[in-house]
């Protein structure tokens, strides 16, 4: 199997793809980009059109793809930020239970079960 490279960008009506660097073909829609590319080939090298291993790579509009990269981001923060909210109500479970109170009190405080409360307790010992 020979390796090609393919980059589809859409214009204004079409996905343009280039195949190998260089513009090729095009497809209607983002789901027919890798078979316009295999049939191109295929007429090209005089070979069937599953004899190609194909790197297919879509380009987003540079706006959609800051975008996309700020949503990344900001699941990263909450994230981080769920973590260190899990760790504080770890650690104000193991202070109720450390000043006497039972699973079954520290559940309704911490708005939890009590099972819950308890793996809570244990998760900061």
């Amino acid at each position: 199997m020979s390796r090609h490279v393919v980059r589809a960008e859409r214009s204004k009506q079409y996905w343009v793809i280039w195949i190998d660097g260089d513009p090729r073909t095009q497809a209607k829609r983002a789901r027919d980009i890798e078979l316009m590319a295999r049939d191109w080939l295929s007429l090209m090298h005089e070979r069937e059109p599953d004899t190609f291993d194909l790197d297919v790579e879509v380009v987003m509009p540079k706006t959609a793809q800051a975008h996309l990269d700020r949503a990344a981001a900001l699941r990263e923060e909450s994230e981080r930020a769920r973590a260190a909210a899990t760790q504080e109500t770890v650690a104000a479970a193991v202070v109720l239970h450390d000043s006497g109170m039972t699973v079954r009190e520290i559940g309704p405080l911490l708005h939890v079960s009590h099972q819950r409360a308890q793996q809570l307790v244990a998760a900061g010992r």
